[in-house]
């Protein structure tokens, strides 16, 4: 049995700034690491007749099919390098919340990536197998990578960002999960053609991680989706408010949300906000960054 954790992100940055012809979004972000995480255990058996994958879940909601990230990152690792009659048994600890923006579905498929390769000894080179993992989503590259990344394109396109981020993330989700093409249909909607939209300066960002400055964070976190999400979604709105009045340094959704993240310099102040959360019923997390 090998196993790989699955981090999940926040985005400190993220600005929509253009709709391409193939009809995705250009975007400038500022990516994450944190460490609260799924964990994906796997048994490989070589030498069948035929290749076979199993997946299971611990939380039931999540299909185990040719539909699930995880799964079809087994099945493209095996096909892309050629190898036949194995048989794939894993299962997904699941702790990361479903359709929340914070990265899930791609950090198991990156985690069962890295330990595929593992186990294949390293067949496939750290920028292969992130032109593997482009193939199944946007953000599974960074997730492959890790740590603290400038991301373009369409989050394939990182640049690593020189900091040691070491701080304190509560994670919160209330409600029903948010439709990424929904997301960016009501953020086409409000920019129209992207042609009179000015895309926010990040340099602030990277210097306030460069000089490990986490209170200038408050005047630089940003995210673009916040304009179409807060006003259809008032329990990403109460989160938010909640953590900036419980001592947050910053308050943020994270990708098209509907989590939000606080980043908090006290633990004894994060664990509060997280306990306050949990008795109304709200799933609340608290972690570190992971470098």
């Amino acid at each position: 049995m090998i196993y790989e954790s699955a981090y999940a992100k926040i985005n400190l940055f993220l600005d929509v700034v253009a709709k391409r012809p193939d009809g995705y979004h250009d975007l400038h972000s500022c990516m994450q690491t944190v460490g609260l995480c799924d964990t994906i255990s796997a048994e490989i058996t070589e030498g069948g007749e035929k290749t076979e994958i199993l997946l299971t879940c611990s939380d039931t909601a999540l299909s185990c099919d040719e539909k699930n990230l995880a799964y079809r990152a087994a099945d493209l690792y095996l096909r892309t390098v050629g190898i036949d009659g194995v048989r794939v048994k894993m299962h997904i600890d699941k702790r990361i919340p479903l359709s929340a923006g914070l990265g899930g579905g791609s950090a198991d498929a990156a985690a069962v990536l890295r330990l595929m390769n593992r186990h294949f000894k390293n067949k496939l080179t750290h920028d292969e197998l992130c032109e593997l993992g482009a193939k199944l989503g946007a953000d599974v590259p960074f997730c492959i990578t890790g740590g603290t990344c400038r991301c373009e394109g369409v989050g394939e396109i990182l640049t690593p960002v020189e900091t040691r981020p070491d701080y304190t993330v509560l994670i919160a989700k209330a409600g029903g999960g948010v439709s990424t093409p929904e997301a960016f249909a009501r953020l086409d909607e409000l920019h129209g053609n992207y042609a009179a939209y000015t895309p926010r300066d990040p340099s602030r960002i990277y210097a306030a991680l460069a000089c490990g400055n986490v209170q200038a964070l408050a005047s630089c976190a940003y995210n673009s989706f916040e304009d179409v999400i807060l006003p259809i979604h008032p329990d990403a709105a109460k989160i938010k408010s909640f953590l900036t009045a419980g001592g947050a340094v910053t308050a943020l959704m994270s990708g098209s949300g509907p989590s939000v993240f606080g980043i908090f310099v006290s633990d004894v102040r994060a664990e509060c906000c997280a306990a306050a959360l949990r008795k109304q019923g709200i799933f609340a997390a608290v972690c570190r960054t992971v470098g």
